[in-house]
């Protein structure tokens, strides 16, 4: 079997071992023709044949070129004392140079494999460090952008457009320009106003080296005519126009406000940053909305604070965009100094854009917690951290006014018929 598998493939030496063995017997016929087979010269030189065919090709081969020289018996048979001698050490030497060839081959193969393994590492090495250092580029890349949260940069907005009751203007447009520069890595961006029956938009604010008002724009063009937010990836285009997205507020027939992105940061375009900067958007417009229309919610429940109602319209119209924009917690205490004293510890322990109403019933106090942007786990952690910390400074007051707690979500129902619901928790 392992002949066999020793004997090279067609072409892999078989007319060498014939065709050179030939063609030296036909020169030493011409030269030498009484001794074809050069057995009595001072050296046997025909002897090297064989040997370079089995140096190169292995046995098989290098057998086959010493019985092509044998073959010079046909015409000029040698005496038998010297034929035979030569003959044996020619096989000899075949059979030597074929094993040398054998093992040299054998150390060459695993000198390649070994080779080819070390190449395939070294290309791996290679490849996980492009991607730790694209890792790296990216991470460096988020920390220079987003060296602020979304809650706090809300939160700083917000506090800016309760100084503005008129909405937004330049210097709080240019704010967040800003923050969106900080939070997705937005380059060139502008804001534009387009009022009701006006032919083309105002630009109220830029960031960078904005273009002109390109309606023509295929993203923009989308986004006016399906009256909705569009972005580049959605569109299938081939390349980029103006604009990789427009994030628009406001129906037809409404004023409207766009916010158009020309440019990012190129580890910032992501589908993450687009949804950062279209909630963002939605929030703001919606925030600012909302407080001019809370009076329904303060005609009707006049102990409800102004930013309580801001925050929950602008939550229950965000609600039809993006799932979880919101949970509301609710705390049910005995009414008396206690649950006071409790609403008010539960109120310094507020975070960032959470907004706080204290309901008072018959007999009860009921506190409504509203956690923008919070989800179930958000929820549930906070409300264990508020237990906790209660428990540890005031827990007699809290197990004699406490009668329960929980949560609900803030959805795209009317807004008056969510907070029925949330007060009817309250006897």
């Amino acid at each position: 079997m392992g002949v066999l598998t020793a004997i090279p493939r067609r072409g892999e030496g078989w007319l060498e071992a014939i065709l050179l063995p030939v063609l030296a017997l036909l020169l030493t016929h011409f030269l030498v023709p009484q001794d074809p087979l050069l057995l009595q010269q001072p050296f046997p030189w025909l002897l090297l044949v064989p040997l370079l065919i089995a140096l190169r090709y292995e046995f098989l081969p290098g057998a086959l070129a010493t019985l092509t020289l044998a073959a010079a018996n046909l015409w000029h048979p040698y005496p038998r004392d010297i034929l035979l001698p030569d003959a044996a050490g020619t096989l000899l030497v075949t059979l030597i140079a074929a094993e040398y060839a054998s093992h040299w081959v054998r150390r060459e193969a695993g000198r390649a494999l070994q080779e080819e393994i070390t190449a395939t590492r070294l290309r791996q090495l290679a490849d996980d460090l492009y991607v730790t250092r694209t890792s790296l580029d990216r991470l460096e890349q988020s920390l220079l952008y987003q060296p602020v949260s979304v809650r706090s940069a809300l939160q700083e907005l917000r506090d800016d457009l309760r100084q503005r009751p008129g909405g937004f203007d330049a210097p709080v447009l240019e704010k967040i320009l800003y923050f969106l520069n900080q939070l997705a890595g937005v380059q060139v961006a502008s804001w534009y106003r387009w009022e009701a029956g006006e032919f083309r938009p105002r630009r109220l604010a830029a960031l960078g080296p904005v273009v002109e008002w390109d309606g023509a724009d295929p993203v923009a063009r989308a986004a006016l005519a399906e009256g909705r937010s569009q972005q580049l990836a959605e569109l299938e285009l081939e390349r980029i126009h103006h604009y990789l997205s427009v994030h628009i507020h406001g129906g037809q027939g409404q004023d409207r406000d766009l916010l158009c992105i020309e440019d990012m940061s190129f580890f910032a375009i992501t589908f993450e940053s687009m949804k950062i900067i279209e909630v963002f958007f939605q929030y703001l417009c919606n925030y600012r909305d909302a407080r001019r229309g809370a009076e329904e919610i303060l005609s009707r429940w006049p102990d409800c604070p102004v930013d309580f109602a801001a925050d929950f319209l602008q939550l229950r119209s965000l609600a039809a965009i993006v799932p979880a924009v919101g949970t509301c917690q609710r705390y049910l205490f005995r009414a008396g100094r206690e649950a006071q004293e409790i609403a008010r510890r539960i109120q310094n322990l507020r975070r960032g854009l959470d907004i706080f109403w204290v309901h008072e019933g018959e007999g009860h106090l009921l506190v409504l917690f509203l956690l923008p942007f919070a989800g179930t786990s958000a929820a549930e952690g906070q409300r264990a951290r508020v237990e906790a910390e209660l428990l540890k400074c005031c827990a007699n007051l809290w197990e004699t006014a406490f009668l329960r707690a929980d949560f609900v979500p803030v959805d795209a129902r009317p807004a008056a018929e969510q907070l029925a619901r949330w007060l009817e928790w309250c006897p």
